[in-house]
Parts: structure tokens; C-alpha cells; sequence
């Protein structure tokens, strides 16, 4: 066991994890996992959008990057053409100097895309986002369609507000589930429609504030009606207004805290632990992910194997400490890397193989800090230089906090490790001050009911109740509230991304005693104090 060099906490390192450092020839990491995870997600930027100008035309663009920057932001188009070459900005490499130190300077000088947003179709304003048609404020989404708010999610359609979703249609604040049609409010529930705040529900059809069912409709607080009797029930629930829609909402989450929850979501797994695991075999301390094999420490990811301390990832193998990559095989301490293979200490680098320090290249191979050689002088000159920072204590350390392009509280990291100013600094962590701007005091009134509200809200600047920033309600906001006869949002879409994200488990996972059975088992922590928790044998009996 070791004690991590930042939040002191005590930690193992196991002999697999040894074997894949050794593998590098690195050493064993001083952070424990959770710290290891803060420090790399301070360099990914999911939700926060800023209005600039492109260094190259000078044109307004949306960016991850706000207008302060010390480096160059190109739009998608720019950056992907063939205006410039990141070749261009190579350079040899200093032996008497560190090399986070020359890494930062060309960090600096080439430029960075503005989004990551690819094949976007009338989808501008999303982040880490693929395939998306007509979507707005959608982050770390594939394939969706028509929505808005959306977060960690794929093959969605006409969905607002909702995480950690698939194949879903035509859903409103939900997290956790796949395949509904027509919810709101529910959370790990599978193959149902017609759902109104609802729990771990699989196979229903129209029912309201229910908890563990199977294969039901018409239930109402897991209690069998008729047709006729649940529609009255729904009826006099009247939803579309705020204040009958927030009570119904506490009520039920009120209810479900009494009633015993399953120790975790993993499902199909084989020696394996974390939570939120769907299809995995071997995998340690692993969190979001399905398809995996032979993982650790690793959150969102999917179909990759041999993965170590990566955060994002799709269909890659053999990867250590990297953040945002995808189909790479033999690659270690990268950033936004795709397509590739052995790349090494690399940032936004697509369709390469064996780089060494690089930036912003694209379908290149044998570079170090961006300068083209043969492969035999790369080789050499990787192990020089690998050589050179194990002399200087940098090999096997991912990037320097202070070498993130982003403050504290504009990346991933808040979200899952939320920290105050003071926090962030006494961290080491950089910090960027609110705009007052963006925190005008709001003057309108709501109507409670959002059937008799009129489009002139969508003139107003409304101010979030949680945080007090700004947000506007859109016309096609108004028109899917109003189909869907729910109440509009008092909060902010930030906030009520937080709200979602706080009905989720915990990455803390603690030894504990089933409830009802006694067996221990490891257990992600859930946040209300007090829920009981059972093992998946006495939950599935409690279920029936």
C-alpha cells in the first residue's frame, strides 16, 4: 500500500499494475486513482462554449477556448484543412532542458480546434460529440437527433436533459437507462414507454412513481389500476405545472430512499468491480464502461482491452494514463489522440502512428516535437529522450497541471471532483473568474403552468435559481415543454446537469454488508445517508 502524494489517502498498487509499468519501463504511480482521474480530466473541457474569433480568418466561431488564450484557436474547417501543416511548427529537441518544459512551449504555438464536434449537422454548439443531427448543448454524445441538453449519451431522439443514455426516444430528465419511448423522470430503467418518475423499471408501460417493476402497466406507486383509473391519475398529477411537477418529483424521490437499492448497476460482468459496467470481464476500479477486458482505473469507455487510467476511449488497446482517445493500441500519457499507434506524450493527433512530443499532427509518422525522421532516427531518439526524463523525474508523470489549456472550473474535473476557488488553487489548479455579465438578475415571472405560457419567454434572460447565471428558454424549448406537458426548467442547463449527475452513485467504493443477507460485498457509496443496500441475490428476492 502506498500513501498518494496529494490527498494522502491510503492506496494499492497491485502486481497487474505493476506488470504494465514495468511493460513501460515507468514507474508506479504516487497519486491514488481517484487523484490520478482529477489531474488528467483539468485538461478536458465537456460543456463550457464560448463565443471568439478564429486566429486564422478572424470569423466568429464557437470554442472550447475563450478569447484569452495564449495559443491558436482554427474553427473545425480551418483546422482539418489544408491551410497549414502542423509539421510546420517541428522542432529539435533540448537535452538540457525538461521536456514538460519544451512540450508547453509547443503547446502554445500550434493551434487548437475550436470543437470536437465531427460530422455535426446543424449541431454546432456540441462538445466530444459525433454523428449528431439538429442537437444544441448535447456533450459526449453519438449519433442524436433533435435534442437538446443532452449528455454521455448515443442514438437519442428528441430528448432534452438526460445522461448516460441509449436508444432512446422522445425522453425528458432521465439518467441511467436505455431503450425508453416517451419518459420523464426515470433512472436506470430498460425496454419501457409512457414512464413518469420511475425507478429501475424494465418492460412498463404507462406508469408513475414506481420502483423495481417488471413487465407492468398501469401502475401507480407499484399499485395495479385500470385504464381508466391511471389516466384519472395522471390527470389530476397535473405535470405541467411547476409546482405540482416538483412535489410529485420530491415525493417520489422521498419514497424510493426507504426502499432497499441494489448494491450497484453492473451487469454481465465477470471479476470485476466498479459500477455502471455492462459486459466486462477483469476489470478493476472501472466506472461508465461496457465491452471491456482486462482494465483498471478507467471511466467511459467502451470495446478496449489492456486499458489503464484512461478517461474517454473507444475500441483501443494496450493504453496507459490518456484522456479523450480512440482506436490506439500501444499508447501511453496522450491527449485527444486518435487512430493511431505508438504515440507517446502527444496532443490533438489524428491518423498517426509512432510520435514521440507532438501537436496537431495529422497522418504523419516518426516525429518528435513535430519534426519529421526516419524510423531508425526516431527510435533512437525516443529512447534518448525517455532516458533524458527519467533523469529529470518526467517519465511516467502525465502533464503538469499548469499545462492544461483550461481553468479548473471549466472542465469535466469539477464536475466529478467540485471544488471552490480556494480549493482549486490550494490544489494547484488554475481558476477562471465568472463574467458579471452573465449573472443579471431576472425581472420575469413565471406562468406555473407551461400550457398557458406564452413565446414572449423566449425574449427573457432568466437567471438559474441554484447559481444565478443566465440561460434563455428557445422557441423550440417552449413548443417540446408544452408537447410533453411538463413545467419550464427554473434552472440553468449546467445546474440541472449537476441534478442529474447527483442521482448517480458515487466513484466511492467501500466494503460493506449487505443489508439483509450480512455478505460483504464492495458497494458504491450512494448519497443519501441511511438507503439500504442489498446484495444482487437479496435485491432480485426483494423484487420478487
Amino acid at each position: 500500500m502506498k500513501n498518494c502524494q496529494k490527498c494522502n489517502s491510503e492506496f494499492e498498487i497491485r502486481e497487474t499494475d505493476l506488470g504494465v509499468y514495468k511493460k513501460l519501463d515507468a514507474p508506479a504511480p504516487e497519486m491514488c486513482p481517484d487523484c490520478r482521474l482529477q489531474h488528467k480530466l483539468n485538461f478536458r473541457n465537456e460543456r463550457t462554449f464560448y463565443r471568439r474569433e478564429s486566429s486564422l480568418s478572424g470569423e466568429g466561431i464557437v470554442s472550447i477556448y475563450d478569447k484569452e488564450t495564449d495559443f491558436p484557436v482554427y474553427s473545425q474547417e480551418e483546422w482539418w484543412s489544408d491551410k497549414w501543416d502542423g509539421i510546420d511548427y517541428g522542432r529539435d529537441f533540448d537535452f538540457e532542458r525538461p521536456f514538460f518544459e519544451q512540450f508547453k512551449e509547443l503547446m502554445k504555438d500550434v493551434p487548437r480546434i475550436a470543437l470536437f464536434n465531427v460530422n455535426p449537422v446543424n449541431s454546432n454548439y456540441c462538445q466530444q460529440a459525433y454523428d449528431n443531427k439538429n442537437s444544441y448543448l448535447c456533450c459526449v454524445v453519438e449519433e442524436c437527433e433533435d435534442c437538446m441538453y443532452m449528455d454521455h449519451s448515443n442514438c437519442i431522439k428528441d430528448s432534452f436533459d438526460s445522461s448516460f443514455m441509449q436508444h432512446s426516444e422522445l425522453c425528458y430528465d432521465c439518467v441511467d437507462s436505455e431503450k425508453l419511448y416517451s419518459c420523464i423522470g426515470c433512472q436506470s430503467c430498460q425496454n419501457s414507454s409512457s414512464l413518469i418518475f420511475c425507478y429501475d423499471c424494465v418492460g412498463c408501460q404507462d406508469c408513475v412513481g414506481c420502483f423495481g417493476i417488471r413487465n407492468k402497466k398501469y401502475c401507480v406507486m407499484n399499485e395495479q389500476y385500470s385504464k381508466e383509473d391511471y389516466e384519472e391519475k395522471v390527470r389530476v398529477l397535473e405535470l405541467s405545472k411547476h409546482s405540482k411537477f416538483m412535489n410529485a418529483r420530491d415525493f417520489f424521490l422521498g419514497w424510493i430512499k426507504d426502499l432497499p437499492h441494489r448494491v450497484n448497476r453492473n451487469f454481465n460482468c465477470e471479476d470485476s468491480d466498479g459500477n455502471y459496467l455492462i459486459n466486462a470481464q477483469r476489470a478493476h476500479e472501472c466506472f461508465n464502461a461496457y465491452e471491456i477486458q482486462d482494465c483498471a482505473y478507467c471511466t467511459w469507455i467502451f470495446n478496449s482491452h489492456d486499458c489503464f487510467d484512461v478517461y474517454g476511449m473507444g475500441y483501443s488497446e494496450w493504453v496507459l494514463e490518456c484522456l479523450g482517445v480512440e482506436k490506439l493500441n500501444n499508447c501511453a500519457y496522450c491527449t485527444f489522440v486518435s487512430h493511431g499507434g505508438d504515440c507517446f506524450y502527444s496532443d490533438i493527433c489524428f491518423n498517426s502512428n509512432s510520435l514521440f512530443g507532438c501537436v496537431g499532427l495529422r497522418g504523419k509518422k516518426h516525429c518528435v516535437f513535430n519534426k519529421q525522421y526516419s524510423e531508425i532516427e526516431y527510435e533512437k531518439l525516443k529512447a534518448r529522450i525517455i532516458e533524458h526524463m527519467k533523469k529529470t523525474g518526467e517519465w511516467g508523470e502525465f502533464f503538469p497541471a499548469e499545462m492544461s489549456p483550461f481553468a479548473y472550473n471549466e472542465t469535466a474535473a469539477a464536475d466529478y471532483f467540485p471544488l471552490d476557488k480556494e480549493g482549486v488553487k490550494k490544489s494547484g489548479f488554475m481558476f477562471k473568474e465568472v463574467d458579471a455579465k452573465e449573472y443579471a438578475s431576472q425581472s420575469h415571472e413565471f406562468e406555473d403552468d407551461s400550457l398557458e405560457t406564452e413565446e414572449a419567454v423566449c425574449d427573457e434572460v432568466l437567471a438559474c435559481t441554484d447559481c444565478g447565471k443566465n440561460y434563455k428558454i428557445l422557441p423550440r424549448e417552449l413548443k417540446y415543454y408544452k408537447k410533453m406537458k411538463i413545467p419550464l426548467p427554473r434552472k440553468g442547463p449546467d445546474c440541472r446537469y449537476k441534478d442529474r449527475l447527483a442521482l448517480r452513485n458515487s466513484r466511492d467504493m467501500q466494503k460493506k454488508n449487505c443489508d439483509k443477507c450480512k455478505k460483504e460485498m464492495m458497494a458504491g457509496h450512494y448519497k443519501n445517508a441511511g438507503v439500504k443496500i442489498y446484495c444482487e441475490e437479496c435485491y432480485r428476492g426483494f423484487l420478487g
